[in-house]
């Protein structure tokens, strides 16, 4: 199942990664908006297309700029445009990235609960052997798939 995980993520941040050297920006106009009048369709055109009225059309594609449109709304008028409706969230960074830095900061946090202890016992470590440690735990929680990672904001 970790193989298969990290292969999968591996396979997304390639996929992320072709994508975002694409550059793909919405129009400003809104992509129903601007497929609509590429194609010389009026806004009464492609309400006969869906079956609504030219105001349902207007409010569409003013949903959509104000990012208030519906997947199934954006479904439909793709539909009725001859397109394909495509969603998909594209990450700030890749997954592998997001992990490790979940991780760590997991880490962190869990050795700063431990650290805090430790020096009201007067035990506390030097903030090198701190790093260490909190290297260490990513780490293991990264080998072991812990999910303790996602506990922390």
């Amino acid at each position: 199942m970790m193989k298969r995980r990290k292969l999968r993520r591996t396979q997304l941040d390639q996929f992320f990664k072709d994508l975002k050297s694409l550059n793909l920006r919405a129009p400003k106009l809104g992509w129903v908006k601007e497929i609509r009048e590429s194609l010389g369709m009026s806004m009464q055109d492609l309400g006969d297309r869906m079956g609504v009225l030219k105001q349902r059309i207007e409010r569409i594609e003013k949903d959509e700029l104000g990012g208030k449109t519906t997947l199934e709304t954006m479904k439909k008028t793709a539909e009725a445009l001859n397109c394909e409706f495509i969603y998909f969230l594209v990450p700030k960074n890749t997954l592998e990235e997001t992990l490790k830095a979940q991780a760590h900061k997991s880490a962190a946090d869990m050795m700063n609960q431990v650290a805090k202890t430790m020096s009201l016992e007067d035990q506390g470590t030097s903030k090198k052997s701190q790093k260490e440690l909190v290297n260490n735990l990513a780490q293991e929680m990264l080998l072991n798939e812990d999910r303790k990672i996602w506990r922390q904001k």
